[in-house]
């Protein structure tokens, strides 16, 4: 495996990480990485090179990295290419499509480069010895017979024991077209074939036996970590019922009487293994989910220090600057911009964090009473102040609310990004000149925000408007917003709505939340 002859593709739309991953890659060593930012893109290059492995962002707009994944497979010469997908939303629904489509590995943004070359080095090291012939099982000094054909490496290995030659013989003849067959003549051998480290998939086991019998390799086998989940079928002249409940209690799977009926035997052990098969890979799914968890929260850790904390240094040094009167007066639309952007990051990365929290079900609501109108006051007159050149008219109403009717029972450390980002979404899509209308309403145990706006959502976005990754006409959105927005209303008991007037040409997004006065009297 010469890296240097190799080829990559890396399929991302952010150019930036896609950038920084061919760089990684270039430094583990490979000869080539070409990139590509969607899956038609990748597609014409894959027809063009000789690619050996493809890094494939799972969660590009408008789907591409499932329809790539699927087409890929469905071709031939790509259904066997190494795929490693990259996604920064690890779900159940994931891994099920992982399993499906044989992809080699998944990693979980954000990662470092060490991550990522051990993985890429894993997946092209585990192609590298699939590719291999597999070498002879290594049998035992003392087992008498070999298989008497060369199998497929796909073939169950299955280890028939039995000290009657005969019974061997017949034994091979029924079963070495299907399976790759062992042999032993006594326990001793079977036991030292069983708990190798090659062990076989399951056991044909005789009873009666010179040294050990029958019941005493299985107690052995059962004994033994390495043999212990081996399935064992006896096959014994014994057919009294209280060898029968010997053997099952033992824990064999099935007994069988001799002389064996082929057909049953081979139905049997074929059941056998496929069920030992379906546990396997419930095994691996369990085990990569509980490596994705633990992705999942190494994600949020980073998010949470080393992303967040230099955000929040970078934002209260810029303010300190722009509050220190030997500043220059042109460096304060620089400095004042440093800090918008610092604070606009830090917001993205609550927000990813807190969904990653809400997905993964770590996240348990603590609701508190809350003024949800001076919340929206207060974002109000900042989108006021980061949109005033577009010259919008905004307002609330009501503009006050001495009475406390429009208090909410939620999280406000929820409410404050879902709000943020409606608004912003509303003061973006405005049409300069026109305005952006909140308001309050009490409804039935309830406090109605709506956000209104002119212009209309797209039709063919619409059903799709609080999905993931859904967005139109903004180049560097990521489609995260309205989908957060749904999210942490449903986690405040609450929900969200899209109302579109086609006819006033106007957009209407509507936010409902528990009102703290009835939550109160409910609970009285």
């Amino acid at each position: 495996m010469q890296l240097g002859q190799m080829q990559c593709l890396i399929v991302e739309d952010m150019d930036a990480l896609r950038k920084i991953m061919a760089e990684q890659l270039r430094q583990l060593g490979f000869g080539q990485v070409l990139q590509a930012d969607c899956g038609r893109q990748a597609l014409d290059v894959l027809q063009r090179h000789q690619i050996e492995l493809l890094l494939l962002d799972w969660s590009m707009p408008d789907g591409d990295g499932q329809e790539l994944l699927e087409n890929l497979r469905q071709q031939e010469k790509w259904r066997e290419l190494p795929i490693i997908l990259v996604t920064a939303n690890a779900h159940r629904g994931l891994v099920d499509a992982a399993l499906k489509y044989g992809v080699s590995d998944i990693i979980a943004k954000p990662f470092n480069s060490k991550t990522l070359q051990a993985r890429v080095l894993q997946a092209l090291t585990r192609r590298h010895k699939r590719a291999k012939s597999v070498p002879t099982l290594p049998i035992a000094s003392n087992a008498a017979v070999t298989p008497m054909s060369e199998p497929s490496s796909a073939m169950n290995v299955v280890l028939v024991v039995d000290d009657m030659p005969d019974n061997l013989a017949f034994m091979a003849g029924l079963l070495n077209d299907e399976y790759k067959v062992l042999f032993a003549k006594d326990g001793k051998a079977a036991l030292k074939i069983c708990q190798s480290t090659t062990p076989p998939d399951a056991v044909l086991l005789d009873v009666m036996m010179p040294e050990m019998d029958g019941h005493q390799v299985l107690q052995a086998l059962r004994s033994e970590p390495k043999s212990a989940q081996i399935p064992v079928i006896f096959v014994s002249a014994l057919g009294e019922v209280e060898h029968h409940l010997q053997g099952l209690r033992g824990g064999a799977i099935d007994y069988l009487n001799k002389p064996v009926q082929p057909e049953i035997l081979k139905l049997k052990l074929a059941n056998v293994l496929a069920q030992m098969q379906r546990q396997r890979t419930l095994e691996q799914e369990c085990d990569e989910m509980q490596r994705l968890a633990r992705l999942k929260d190494s994600a949020d850790g980073i998010m949470s220090h080393d992303l967040k904390n230099p955000l929040v240094t970078i934002s209260a040094l810029a303010q300190k600057l722009a509050q220190d009167k030997s500043c220059p007066k042109d460096w304060l639309p620089k400095i004042n911009l440093v800090d918008e952007l610092a604070l606009q990051s830090i917001n993205t990365v609550n927000l990813t964090s807190d969904i990653l929290r809400i997905e993964a079900g770590q996240y348990a609501l603590d609701a508190e009473w809350f003024s949800v109108h001076e919340m929206l006051k207060q974002l109000l007159q900042a989108a006021q102040v980061n949109f005033h050149s577009k010259q919008l008219v905004a307002y609330l109403l009501p503009d006050e609310d001495p009475n406390s009717q429009f208090d909410v029972i939620g999280d406000p450390k929820l409410c404050h990004p879902m709000l943020f980002n409606l608004i912003k979404n509303a003061f973006e899509a405005a049409r300069a000149k026109t305005k952006v209308a909140i308001s309050l309403m009490r409804q039935e145990g309830e406090v109605l925000i709506a956000i209104e706006n002119t212009g209309v959502v797209p039709v063919d976005i619409r059903e799709q408007f609080w999905e993931k990754y859904v967005t139109q006409g903004k180049s560097e959105g990521l489609g995260i917003g309205t989908y957060a927005a749904r999210l942490f209303a449903r986690a405040q008991k609450g929900e969200a709505n899209l109302v579109v007037d086609d006819t006033k040409l106007l957009t209407r997004v509507e936010i409902r939340l528990p009102a703290a006065i009835d939550a109160i009297v409910a609970e009285e």
